[in-house]
């Protein structure tokens, strides 16, 4: 297989991968904000600094008020990690390796861009426009399903795996440190759990939280279910399983399970139940530069190792 092709594969499936949960936490902020009682601005700063993007932001809206917010992460060319630029590069990335993909799937992929591009220029209804941001997920969740059941689980097919759930346990980490990190002293002793309880619908993850905590929602218990489960497939632990399993598939793994290996073990003996939300800040950016140096392992071994 060609290194080039390996790296489309990865790509085209971090891209739709983060179009699809860059959808999940527009939406449900959209929704949390029907409850917020103060200065809504100081919820929609969080969402932006998630994606790493505050700076491009600020240049170009100012205030972080809803409107400028949705915009800016729904359908805004300029922002690289906005829904449509994160589509768009999608599409860039499946291109060249079209022949290759199941063509139910690339047919997916181009449906869920041009409709999303239609909806979103054709519409100036707050209610619209958040129905056409959530139906970005499950039309996601559609292009994978395709390729789960229709594609031979060879080589291109462990590359994907691997690109769609390192996006997946980034962006987990980076929704969890933005929510310990926010002030909430001021909105009163349960607006909190109303947060995490609004993440975990984010991630689809309310009703299997349930069944797991079978109490009431907290911090602690919340951050051992996104981070620790890995029965949950959205967990970080879950994640990592499957970046594992598609690397024992792959030639010249060592270096990479080794570093998995070891940021198994941190997750697992971490005491996150005991940690200050500070010192929860630390253990995921510890936790993202481990994700980052097992990406820069992966493009030093598969796409660029001459």
């Amino acid at each position: 297989m060609l290194s080039r092709d390996a790296e489309h594969f990865y790509w085209l499936s971090r891209y739709v991968e983060r179009a699809e949960n860059t959808a999940r936490i527009l939406n449900v902020n959209v929704e949390l904000m029907l409850d917020f009682p103060g200065d809504k601005s100081s919820m929609w700063k969080p969402l932006i600094e998630i994606t790493g993007m505050e700076k491009v932001f600020i240049e170009k809206y100012q205030e972080f008020d809803e409107i400028n917010s949705v915009k800016f992460l729904s359908d805004d060319k300029e922002n690289p990690n906005s829904i449509l630029s994160s589509l768009i590069m999608a599409q860039y990335n499946a291109r060249p390796i079209r022949n290759n993909l199941p063509r139910s799937s690339a047919e997916q992929l181009n449906l869920i861009l041009k409709d999303f591009i239609n909806d979103m220029a054709s519409t100036k209804s707050r209610s619209r426009r958040t129905n056409y941001i959530y139906e970005v997920i499950s039309k996601s969740q559609l292009f994978f399903g395709i390729i789960s059941d229709n594609f031979l689980r060879g080589t291109e097919y462990q590359f994907i795996k691997l690109g769609r759930f390192i996006e997946r346990a980034d962006m987990i980490s980076r929704i969890i440190d933005q929510q310990c990190l926010r002030d909430t002293s001021t909105l009163g002793e349960n607006f909190p759990t109303l947060q995490w309880a609004s993440i975990l619908r984010s991630m689809s993850a309310y009703e299997s939280y349930r069944m797991f905590s079978q109490g009431d929602i907290s911090q602690k218990e919340v951050l051992n279910f996104l981070i620790k489960n890995k029965d949950y497939g959205r967990s970080i632990s879950s994640c990592l399983y499957n970046v594992e399993n598609s690397i024992n598939n792959l030639p010249r793994n060592t270096p990479i399970k080794s570093e998995i290996k070891n940021l198994h073990n941190r997750i697992q003996k971490a005491r996150l139940e005991k940690y200050s939300d500070m010192k929860i800040h630390d253990f995921i950016d510890l936790l993202q530069r481990k994700l980052l140096l097992i990406d820069e392992l992966i493009d030093k071994s598969y796409f660029h190792n001459n």
